[in-house]
């Protein structure tokens, strides 16, 4: 009998039969280029049988849609809600693919699946098996389920063959269908609204410009603009307090005040006066206990991106990259994983938490660090808490409350691996007795103020990702690497952290003056994905979930399309100045409608700031403005008085302006909207008169 056991990726199929022929497995070409066969003997289920191994490369067919609607302007984008869609084969390598599973399907009697044992793995599963059954529909099908590319696991796999889960397959083609149907829709929407209306070179290099929606990427990004807002909104105020100083010799510590802060300074500085005025301090209590912390709990897909990002300092998208790599090469368990815990009866149904297997050679830095990191937390999982001991000492000054606490840690235990964390110190508080009475070496009222919310690290934004339940644990950081692919976001390689570009900033802004928070909040998507684990596990029906979502976007579709002037609006005031759409703008250029064209812009003199063009803009709508030539990167944006009838650029040259040369523009204003004895008409240079 022959069986044929098809997984995921060649090194997979490779690593395998290594271990089930014990290295004595014969290796030949496919027709396929990267997915070779690997053919050896082995006793299966008691039967003497030759183990035929091949592989795919990731998924072998495509979602898409029919035909007459796959062109960008073959229809309108609405239609794309209720047009077919059917899984196909794409053309190129993985037609080669489909050859080689075909060729080898028609001489093997049976068919074990070997993909990752993920909810995308058993999707790939029942494509392939689609695509060898409908060469020999009589295969036997069974699925192996494994979490690391040692002996004793692929050994228990294939001793322990199960049948694929066709609810998990499911729950996957509905989150395809979802997010086909309402990225494509929304993306022509926003891209033949906005394409051809405004200067796109600085976006892309033929100055057309793809603008992508994603249902999991715009929520994402939605987090980004949110924390900018924020730091935007945010109105800082001061505030007072009052801190002790005590100090014997070389001993000193600080005391923290019970009020904290006070926002009232009159109020902070009689406080103060009162604990000046009788500064003698009384010790009210001593308090000792003991501390632990906790050693950290085994690593699941998204943990390892948090604190790899925050410690190594590494973006999610290399994490996985590198953890996959490693997984493939039998260093690492399964790196796809939502389970923080290690079960003492080993399940079948669930990866364990990712943990090392062999020792890493090393070869290239960012997987050794990582490597590094997997296998100190795995030690430090494995040892004690560490256990210190606090002292906390209260004090009185003229009635107000005053304590100071100390941390001696006692025993490191974990953190003696894990060197990613510290707590506590070696230094102990200095001794004090319940009633004892000192005067202070400080009582000061310190001033401090208010400070805005960070901006969002990557642990930040993998955190409230996975809170609000957007993507999975294995497309979480392919969310978070979009934003900065599609232009939408940057992230500062210094800090860590993300802000929203102006064009991203403008795609949020306009859905959220349209009133349509489904498109860039997180709540409906979180919905989504609780659906999409329920028809996973059973509990709902593919095609109920299908319709719920598609319902609800294809609303908030027509409601878009509605109020798409918003949408130009909002990328012309955040991306271009204010610049105003047009309709068949050339893209780059003079007068092109954007950064460097000004959109029917004259150019008059040099930018004060930065050095570019001032240009003057003369809008169809509302009164003229200036411009810099170096908007959004420099957004100088002038809007002249309303009363102005008529505006030119002279060649009078302003005698005064020594940064550059600068025009001087002629103005002609409405009579009736004049103060009075203001000129009708009037020449200067606005650089001067915008300084006085």
């Amino acid at each position: 009998m022959r069986v044929l056991n098809v997984a995921e990726k060649n090194k997979v199929a490779a690593q395998v039969s290594q271990l089930l022929s014990n290295g004595r497995c014969r290796q030949t070409n496919s027709c396929a280029t990267y997915c070779k066969i690997f053919e050896f003997p082995f006793q299966l289920q008691g039967q003497q049988v030759e183990m035929v191994f091949t592989s795919v490369a990731g998924h072998l067919l495509e979602l898409e849609f029919e035909p007459r609607v796959k062109g960008w302007h073959s229809c309108a984008p609405r239609d794309l809600y209720d047009a077919s869609v059917h899984k196909g084969v794409p053309k190129g390598e993985n037609e080669k693919i489909r050859r080689n599973l075909q060729q080898l399907a028609r001489t093997c009697q049976w068919l074990v699946l070997w993909l990752d044992c993920d909810r995308e793995g058993e999707n790939i599963a029942f494509e392939v098996i689609q695509v060898c059954t409908e060469v020999n529909p009589r295969l036997t099908i069974r699925r192996a389920r494994f979490s690391a590319l040692i002996y004793a696991d692929v050994a228990r796999a294939v001793n322990n063959l199960a049948l694929p889960n066709e609810h998990e397959a499911k729950a996957v083609d509905a989150r395809q269908e979802i997010d086909l149907r309402i990225g494509a829709s929304f993306t022509r929407l926003q891209t033949l609204l906005l394409q051809n209306k405004f200067d796109w070179s600085e976006y892309a290099q033929d100055g057309r410009v793809m603008l992508s929606y994603g249902p999991c990427q715009f929520p994402t990004l939605g987090l980004i603009v949110q924390r900018a807002w924020e730091i935007q909104a945010h109105v800082s105020e001061n505030f007072w307090y009052i801190q002790v100083l005590y100090r014997d010799g070389p001993q000193a510590c600080e005391f923290q005040w019970h009020r904290k802060r006070l926002f009232d300074q009159p109020v902070a500085a009689m406080l103060h006066e009162l604990c000046t005025a009788a500064p003698l301090a009384t010790v009210t209590s001593v308090e000792g206990a003991r501390k632990s912390r906790w050693a950290p709990v085994p690593l699941s897909t998204l943990e390892m991106q948090k604190r790899g990002s925050q410690y190594l300092r590494m973006p999610g998208e290399r994490i996985m990259r590198h953890a996959e790599e490693l997984y493939q090469q039998g260093f690492l368990s399964y790196p796809r994983t939502e389970t923080d815990q290690f079960d003492q009866n080993y399940d079948l149904r669930a990866h364990p938490p990712i943990h090392p297997l062999k020792p890493y050679p090393g070869g290239d830095r960012e997987k050794e660090a990582l490597f590094e990191f997997i296998v100190r937390h795995f030690l430090a999982c494995c040892s004690r808490d560490a256990e210190g001991q606090e002292t906390r000492v209260t004090i009185d000054i003229a009635g107000e409350g005053f304590t100071a606490t100390g941390l001696m840690v006692t025993e490191r235990n974990f953190l003696e691996v894990y060197r990613y964390q510290s707590w506590g110190g070696q230094d102990a508080l200095p001794v004090f007795q319940q009633g004892q009475t000192f005067m202070p070496a400080a009582i000061d009222l310190k001033q401090g103020a208010t400070q805005p919310p960070p901006r969002l690290t990557e642990r930040d934004l993998i955190a409230k990702m996975e809170e609000y339940g957007i993507g999975t644990d294995a497309t979480v950081a392919d969310h978070i690497q979009k934003q900065l692919e599609r232009g939408y976001a940057v992230k500062d390689e210094a800090s860590m952290q993300f802000s929203p570009t102006p064009l991203g900033e403008a795609l949020i802004s306009a859905y959220r003056k349209m009133g349509l928070a489904n498109l860039w909040l997180p709540t409906l998507r979180g919905v989504i994905e609780r659906n999409i684990t329920a028809v996973a596990a059973g509990q709902r029906t593919k095609e109920s979930v299908l319709t719920e979502a598609v319902d609800a976007f294809r609303t908030d579709f027509e409601a878009a399309q509605a109020q798409a002037h918003i949408l130009e609006q909002e990328v012309s005031a955040i991306v271009f100045g204010g610049v105003p759409p047009q309709q068949g703008a050339n893209h780059g250029g003079p007068g092109g409608g954007g950064p460097g064209g000004g959109g029917g812009g004259q150019a008059f003199g040099t930018c004060r700031d930065c050095k570019a063009q001032l240009q003057l803009v003369l809008n169809a709508e509302g009164p003229p403005s200036i411009l810099c030539s170096a908007f959004p990167m420099h957004r100088l944006r002038i809007d002249l008085p309303r009363c102005t009838q008529a505006v030119a650029v002279t060649d009078q040259l302003c005698p005064t302006c020594a940064h550059g040369p600068v025009k001087q523009l002629s103005f002609r204003f409405r009579p009736g909207l004049l103060p009075p004895g203001f000129p009708p008409a009037l020449t200067c240079c606005v650089v001067r008169a915008g300084q006085h």
